[in-house]
């Protein structure tokens, strides 16, 4: 309303100092520098107003991790879909866009390009891992192959899934898996670098293994986890945290290693 009327104002000004009539009917002779001294007066509202946007903290929502399948599918009407994301196994990512994938009618023929950064479980780590005799964590060789076999077994599945919508004329899917020996901890997703969902995986769980006896797992879960949502146009700090996240995940995609094929 303020923009309104002041713009109201700017324009009955130059009416006035053009219009004869008009400006004798209002009975004034500076109606042109009124006008403009309006027009500054908008300029600098709106002015003010953007800085007030930018300055006013970002818009945040929290997200559980099994309801992403709705941003996936909103992503894959557009033509060109990126998705990055950093977690445990790639589980998150996998199960939640796939359904998407599979449901597409061909029309709009996306191109889909995934990449996951999982943890290097070809080396030793504490957690995921299991209790020693003193009850404090360890590596556990068994429970690394099981994960990476996970892994393996993720991205044979895509790889799969996009012969198939190639051969259906659905999609162009390319799915890269790397690996880099790192703190598990750490998960989040971008969809197109303007939409990020950022969180940590919040539970680790003892459980007894299935074999050998007396074996006790510590594992990391988080497909319960909250994740905090941001989108670019959401205002500065989230623009800021949507790049900084690009920026981590770049950094550690280039140093990362690609994810050595099964021995079979």
């Amino acid at each position: 309303m303020t923009r309104v009327l002041l713009l109201s104002i700017f324009g009955l000004g130059l009416v006035a100092q053009f219009v004869q009539p008009v400006g004798d009917a209002l009975e004034g002779k500076a109606f042109l520098g009124g006008a403009v001294l309006s027009l500054v007066g908008y300029v600098l509202y709106s002015e003010v107003q953007k800085l007030n946007a930018a300055m006013r903290p970002a818009a945040r929502e929290t997200v559980r991790t099994r309801d992403l399948r709705q941003y996936f599918d909103d992503a894959l009407v557009s033509r060109e879909v990126r998705i990055d994301a950093i977690g445990f196994t790639g589980e998150t990512v996998v199960n939640q866009i796939s359904g998407g994938l599979e449901g597409l009618s061909g029309r709009v023929r996306p191109e889909v390009a995934i990449r996951i950064l999982v943890p290097d479980f070809t080396k030793p780590m504490e957690i995921p891992g299991m209790l020693d005799d003193a009850g404090k964590a360890t590596d556990d060789e068994m429970f690394r192959e099981e994960l990476l076999a996970k892994v393996r077994g993720y991205e044979r599945g895509m790889k799969e899934l996009a012969r198939r919508l190639r051969l259906e004329r659905k999609a162009e899917l390319d799915l890269e898996f790397r690996v880099l020996h790192m703190s598990p901890f750490l998960k989040f997703c971008l969809i197109n670098d303007e939409q990020l969902f950022d969180g940590i995986y919040d539970s680790v769980q003892k459980y007894p293994a299935s074999e050998p006896p007396n074996r006790q797992l510590l594992d990391l879960m988080g497909y319960r986890a909250s994740l905090t949502r941001w989108h670019i146009d959401a205002g500065a700090a989230a623009r800021e945290k949507c790049t900084q996240r690009k920026e981590l995940f770049e950094t550690l995609w280039g140093v990362a290693r690609p994810l050595t094929p099964s021995a079979s």
